[in-house]
C-alpha cells in the first residue's frame, strides 16, 4: 500500500476523497448512441472469431446485440501486411488542403514478406530508450533482433546525443507483392473473439453479430479516390504558394507539403510533411531544431520526410536540416502558431492498477527495472502514445478538408517527459486508478477477452475489464458530468501456458455521461517514451520473444508491429468511445497496423519512401472523418457555439412515404450511410464546408438536402439514391445509417419492409404506412392496441375522430379514442391515471403529436389544427418527437402496447384523397 501511495502521489498528487461524494459502485451496461445496432454502430457482442480457415464462406451475421454492450475488439493476428503500393489513383476534384477529400480507398494487403526481414537495421543507432529522469545512463537500444531469449547488454552509454545518428536501413530482400483477390489472409491463430480481422481483397469477413461481412472494394463505380501525397499540392486555400526555404547553396529547395508558413493550429505536436526535390538517398535524415525543446531526429528517403514537432504556445520558429551522412544539404525554416483551445470536453488519461499491483507492466528480462517497466514508465509511454494520437487525428481532420480538429489532453504544469530535458511544462495528466480489485482478479482468465472457455466449462463471473475499469472509476469519484476516459490496464499478463493475455480487453464504447476505452499493457513496452525515441520504435526490428511477452502482431513479431497495433488498436477503442464504429477501412478497421506511416517515410522491409499514397489503412473512412468534424471534442475555436437543443442527443424519426423515407433530426442531419446485403456503398454528407458544392450541383442533392448547412427534414427518393448507391432490389436487405449534428446513430434495418412489406392497403384502397415506433414495447405483461380512424377531409369509410381521453399521473397509462359514430379504441390498458378530454370540433381535426420517449411513452401532448392542445400528460423523461403526417398525407390510426404504462406508440396515415 505504501509503494502504491508514493507511485500514486508521484504522479498526481494523493486526494482524500470523501466516501459521500463517490458514484454508486455499479453502472448500466456501456453502449453506444442509437437504440438499435447498425451495421457499424451501436451496441456491440462478441464476434465469430477466428476467422475462417482459407477458402471457407464467411457470413456476415446481423441479429440485434443487447443494448449496452460497449464495442468489443481483440484485433487477430491473423493477417498479411498491407502493400505500400506504388498504384497511382486518378487525382480527384475533390481535394482539401491537404490532398484528400474523397472516402479512402478500401484497404488493400501484402501477401507476406515471408519472414524474409534483414537483420538489425539499428547497429549503433544513437536511438536510446527509456529510463529514469533526467537520464543518467541508457542501455544500447533496441535489442539484437532475434527468437531466442532477450541477450543482456553490458555497460550502459550516456546520454542521447542530438541529432541522434540516422539508423541505417537496408533493403527488403524482396519486393512487396499485392495479394490478388480472394486470396485468404496467412492464419496465425486467433488474438479473440471480436477483433477487426484483415480484409482481404474480395474476401468477406465476419465482424460481430451486428457487424456485417465486408466485401472489396467498399466503394461503388464513380466513388473518387485519394490522391498520393506527391501529388499534393503545394498551395494555399487561396491559390497561394506555401512556404518554401531556400537551401544552403541554392541548388534546390524545402518545401512544406502541409502545412503553411504562420499557419494557426491548436495542439502540442505536429506532424510536418516535406520534400527536397531532386535528393536521393534511402538513409538520410532530417533535423528539427526548436529554440526550447531538444532536437528531433526522422529518417528521410529521397527527398521526403515526415517528422514529429513539438509546439509551445505562441510563435514557434522551427529550423529544418536535410542530412545525407553528416552533411546538412538543405535547411529549412517554417513558423508555426500554436493557440490552446482549452473550451472543449478533454480526453482524460488513465492507468488501472490493481490494489496489490507491484506497478510493472510485461517487458523482456533485460529490460526491466526502475524507469523501464514501472508505473512510472508506463505513465511516460501512455503520455506519448496520447500525444501520437492528437497529432495523428488533427493530419488526417486536415486531409480531408476539416481544419486540425483534434482531441485536446487535459494537462498540468509538472516535469514534462515528452521531452528528455525534464523541463517543467504543461503536460498531460495521467490518473493513477487503484481498484478494488486484486492482481488475480484484474488476471482471472473469465475477465481475459480472448480467453476460450473449453466445452463444458461453467463460468464463475461475467464480469468484463470494461466493467472494472467503470467501478474503478466509479471509487476515484473525481470525474462529473460528461467525460470521455482513455484507460490502460497496468496488470495485463502474458500466459505462455494459456496463450492468452490476461487483464486485458479491447473495449470502448459508453452510455449517459461517459464514454469509456479500455486496453492492456501488454504492447507498452514497445512504446515511446518520449517525442525522441519515436522514430527507433518505429524502425524496431527486435523480435518478441513469446516466452515472456504476446506476439499481438503479424509478421515476425517485430516490436514496431507491436508498437503500431498496441498505440493503434488503442486508438481504436478511443474511436469507439468517440461514437466511432466499425468501417470498411481505416483505424475502424484494421488499419492500425500501419500506424507508424502516418509519422515515418521510412518502414523496415520497404523499399522506397512511404508517401501518403503508401500508408494502408492509416486513415480514418470518410464516414468516421464527418463523425469527428462534429464531436463536442475536436471543436475549433472557429466554431459557432452549440444552440442548447444542439447540445443534446435526439433520436431520428423517420416518416415513410410513396416516393420514399422523410428523415428528420431537430439537431440537424449530419450524415446518411446506404448499407445494402451488409455492405458499405456510399453516403451523403451535410457539413458547412460542402453547403455550396450541394447547391451547384458539384454533389448530388434534393431540394432539401440545399436548404441549409445541416438539414433537419431530408427526403430519401428511393428510386434516385438506389441509382447513385449502385442499385438495389426489392428484396435486398438496405439499411440507412443516420448520424445527427449532435453525432446520435441510429440504424433503419430494412427499408424495403419500411415502405413495402409493412405498409397495409386499407378496405378503400389506400396505401396506408406507419412511422418508427417509439418506446420499447417490451414491457411485462405488455399487451397491443389499434385505433383505427381517418382524416375528416380524408376519403376514407373509418369513422372520424370526435375526442381523445387521456389517463395519466406521473406516468402514460392510456388513451381512449373516441369516434364520430360512437365507438371507441383503447391505448395501452388505461388502469389508473387522471381523465383528461380533448374534444375536436367538426371543423377541426388532429395535426399532431409532441411525444417524449425512450423505453416507455414518458408523455405527450396533442394538438389540432386550430391550435387547441390536450396541455403535457405523463412524464418529461425520454427522448422529445414531433408525430405528424408528412405534407399531403393524412391520419389513419394509432397503434401501442401498454402494460401499468403505454410502453409503444406509431402513427400511421395515408395520402390524402
Amino acid at each position: 500500500m505504501d509503494h502504491f501511495r508514493k507511485l500514486k502521489a508521484k504522479f498526481e498528487g494523493l486526494t482524500t476523497h470523501d466516501s459521500g461524494t463517490q458514484r454508486a459502485s455499479t453502472r448500466p451496461p456501456a453502449q453506444h448512441q442509437g437504440g438499435y445496432p447498425p451495421p457499424q454502430y451501436g451496441a456491440q457482442q462478441p464476434a465469430a472469431y477466428p476467422p475462417a480457415q482459407p477458402g471457407a464462406q464467411q457470413q456476415g451475421v446481423y441479429p440485434p446485440a443487447k443494448p449496452g454492450d460497449p464495442q468489443q475488439d481483440t484485433h487477430t493476428a491473423s493477417w498479411q501486411m498491407p502493400t505500400h503500393s506504388d498504384t497511382s489513383y486518378p487525382l480527384s476534384d475533390d481535394i482539401g488542403p491537404g490532398g484528400f477529400f474523397a472516402p479512402p480507398q478500401p484497404q488493400q494487403q501484402y501477401s507476406g514478406y515471408g519472414g524474409q526481414y534483414p537483420g538489425s537495421t539499428f547497429s549503433g543507432a544513437a536511438f536510446p530508450g527509456g529510463g529514469a529522469y533526467p537520464p543518467q545512463s541508457y542501455p544500447p537500444y533496441p535489442p539484437p533482433p532475434g527468437d531466442g531469449p532477450p541477450q543482456s547488454f553490458a555497460g550502459g552509454g550516456g546520454p542521447a546525443p542530438y541529432p541522434p545518428a540516422a539508423p541505417p536501413l537496408e533493403p527488403a530482400s524482396k519486393p512487396p507483392v499485392v495479394a490478388a483477390a480472394g486470396t485468404p489472409p496467412a492464419q496465425d491463430g486467433s488474438r479473440g473473439q471480436d477483433s477487426a480481422p484483415l480484409i482481404q481483397l474480395g474476401q468477406s469477413a465476419t465482424f460481430s453479430s451486428n457487424i456485417g461481412a465486408l466485401d472489396g472494394p467498399q466503394l461503388s463505380p464513380g466513388v473518387p479516390l485519394p490522391i498520393d501525397q506527391h501529388d499534393i499540392v503545394t498551395t494555399t486555400e487561396s491559390g497561394e504558394k506555401k512556404h518554401i526555404t531556400r537551401p544552403v547553396d541554392g541548388s534546390s529547395q524545402m518545401q512544406f507539403l502541409n502545412i503553411a508558413n504562420n499557419e494557426t493550429v491548436h495542439q502540442r505536436f505536429l506532424i510536418v510533411y516535406g520534400q527536397v526535390p531532386g535528393i536521393k538517398g534511402n538513409k538520410d535524415r532530417i533535423v528539427v531544431r526548436h529554440p526550447y525543446f531538444p532536437p528531433l531526429t526522422f529518417p528521410a528517403v529521397n527527398g521526403y520526410f515526415k517528422t514529429l514537432v513539438e509546439l509551445e504556445s505562441g510563435d514557434n520558429g522551427l529550423k529544418f536540416e536535410y542530412l545525407q551522412g553528416d552533411t546538412v544539404v538543405c535547411q529549412g525554416e517554417l513558423t508555426v502558431k500554436m493557440e490552446p483551445y482549452t473550451d472543449k470536453p478533454p480526453l482524460i488519461l488513465a492507468i488501472l492498477v490493481g490494489s496489490d499491483s507491484k506497478g510493472t507492466f510485461d517487458a523482456p528480462p533485460d529490460a526491466c527495472g526502475p524507469g523501464i517497466n514501472d508505473l512510472d514508465a508506463a505513465v511516460r509511454k501512455f503520455r506519448c502514445c496520447a500525444y501520437l494520437w492528437q497529432a495523428f487525428i488533427s493530419e488526417h481532420m486536415h486531409r480531408q478538408g476539416f481544419g486540425r480538429r483534434t482531441i485536446r489532453l487535459e494537462e498540468e504544469y509538472e516535469p514534462d517527459t515528452m521531452a528528455r530535458d525534464n523541463e517543467r511544462r504543461m503536460t498531460a495528466k495521467v490518473h493513477i486508478l487503484k481498484s478494488r480489485r486484486t492482481v488475480a482478479e484484474i488476471q482471472d482468465k473469465e475477465r481475459a477477452q480472448q480467453w476460450k472457455p473449453p466445452p463444458g466449462y461453467k463460468r464463475h463471473t461475467e464480469e468484463t475489464q470494461h466493467g472494472l475499469a467503470n467501478e474503478a472509476l466509479d471509487d476515484y469519484g473525481v470525474f462529473k458530468g460528461s467525460h470521455h476516459v482513455a484507460c490502460l490496464t497496468l496488470d495485463s499478463h502474458w500466459d505462455p501456458k494459456e496463450k492468452t493475455i490476461l487483464g486485458h480487453a479491447a473495449l470502448g464504447g459508453g452510455s449517459g455521461d461517459r464514454r469509456l476505452g479500455v486496453f492492456g499493457s501488454h504492447s507498452t513496452h514497445a512504446w515511446p517514451a518520449n517525442a525522441e525515441e519515436v522514430a527507433a520504435k518505429f524502425l524496431d526490428m527486435t523480435r518478441v520473444d513469446t516466452r515472456y511477452l504476446a506476439k499481438d502482431c503479424g509478421g515476425d513479431g517485430e516490436y514496431w508491429r507491436v508498437a503500431n497495433v498496441g498505440m493503434g488498436a488503442f486508438l481504436h477503442e478511443c474511436g469507439h468511445l468517440l461514437t466511432l464504429g466499425h468501417t470498411p477501412s481505416g483505424i475502424m478497421s484494421r488499419g492500425f497496423d500501419n500506424f507508424n506511416c502516418t509519422f515515418m517515410v521510412s518502414e523496415p522491409g520497404h523499399d522506397g519512401s512511404v508517401r501518403q499514397r503508401d500508408e494502408g489503412g492509416a486513415h480514418w473512412h470518410r464516414t468516421d472523418i464527418v463523425r469527428l468534424r462534429h464531436h463536442p471534442c475536436l471543436r475549433l475555436p472557429s466554431d459557432p457555439p452549440l444552440r442548447d437543443n444542439e447540445k443534446q442527443e435526439r433520436s431520428f424519426d423517420v416518416i415513410p412515404t410513396e416516393r420514399g423515407l422523410i428523415v428528420q433530426n431537430d439537431n440537424g442531419i449530419t450524415m446518411i450511410e446506404v448499407w445494402v446485403g451488409g455492405e458499405y456503398r456510399n453516403h451523403r454528407e451535410y457539413t458547412s464546408e460542402n453547403l455550396e458544392r450541394r447547391r451547384n450541383g458539384s454533389l448530388p442533392a434534393g431540394p432539401d438536402e440545399m436548404a441549409t448547412d445541416y438539414p433537419r427534414e431530408i427526403l430519401v427518393e428511393t428510386d434516385s439514391w438506389s441509382g447513385w448507391a449502385g442499385g438495389w432490389s426489392k428484396t435486398d436487405q438496405v439499411q440507412l445509417v443516420l448520424t445527427s449534428r449532435a453525432t446520435a446513430t441510429d440504424t433503419l434495418e430494412n427499408i424495403n419492409n419500411l415502405l413495402h412489406k409493412d405498409a397495409r392497403h386499407d378496405r378503400d384502397g389506400n396505401i396506408v404506412f406507419h412511422s418508427k415506433q417509439l418506446g420499447s414495447g417490451a414491457m411485462q405483461g405488455t399487451e397491443k392496441f389499434e385505433a383505427w380512424f381517418s382524416g375528416k377531409d380524408m376519403r376514407s369509410s373509418a369513422p372520424k375522430l370526435a375526442s381523445i381521453e387521456i389517463r395519466a399521473g406521473d406516468m402514460l397509462d392510456g388513451l381512449i379514442l373516441h369516434m364520430e359514430d360512437g365507438s371507441e379504441s383503447k391505448i395501452g390498458k388505461c388502469l389508473g391515471g387522471k381523465r383528461s378530454v380533448l374534444y375536436i370540433d367538426p371543423d377541426d381535426d388532429l395535426d399532431y403529436i409532441i411525444v417524449n420517449s425512450g423505453w416507455c411513452v414518458d408523455g405527450l401532448e396533442f394538438f389540432t389544427r386550430q391550435g387547441r392542445s390536450t396541455g403535457w400528460k405523463g412524464g418529461k423523461g425520454g427522448v422529445k418527437h414531433i408525430v405528424k403526417p408528412p405534407p399531403g398525407y393524412c391520419w389513419m390510426g394509432i397503434t401501442g402496447s401498454g402494460a401499468a404504462w403505454l410502453d409503444s406508440l406509431t402513427m400511421h396515415y395515408a395520402k390524402r384523397k
